[in-house]
């Protein structure tokens, strides 16, 4: 059974969703030839990252420094689980094909952690502005 999995906000929620989509392309890619489980064993091992994230999302609640580890829980998991399960799969026959998959993963994850920092930016500064209207009222 699939439990929801959980963000800090919609644009979280959009980057984060958007990621993973384009990582399951990239693994359904890489494990076209592998053999028909593989795509199969990836997504559960994924699965453990979501758990994983919604476990620490119920102790951040209560301690919101840590807002920050959150935001870029899922992508650093799910790239170092990917690269790992690419590296698997590579033979000689598919070396040049995973070595790309892992190049864009590299790419992907690195653009997307200039995004969540921004992200990161905005809502600090959001709550920044209400804690200042609140501190005045």
């Amino acid at each position: 059974m699939e439990s929801e999995n959980k963000y800090i906000n919609k644009v979280h929620e959009a980057k984060i969703e958007e990621y993973v989509l384009y990582l399951k392309k990239l693994v359904y890619f890489a494990t076209e030839d592998a053999g028909s489980r593989k795509f199969f064993e990836f997504s559960e091992i994924l699965e453990s990252v979501f758990a994983y994230s919604n476990n620490f999302y119920d102790t951040m609640a209560r301690k919101r420094h840590m807002i920050e580890e959150f935001m870029f829980l899922i992508p650093n998991m799910a790239f170092y689980l990917s690269v790992g399960f690419f590296t698997g799969l590579k033979n000689k026959e598919n070396a040049k094909d995973i070595e790309m998959c892992i190049d864009r993963l590299s790419k992907k994850t690195e653009n997307l952690t200039g995004e969540l920092t921004d992200v990161l930016i905005d809502n600090k500064e959001k709550i920044d502005i209400i804690e200042e209207v609140n501190i005045e009222s």
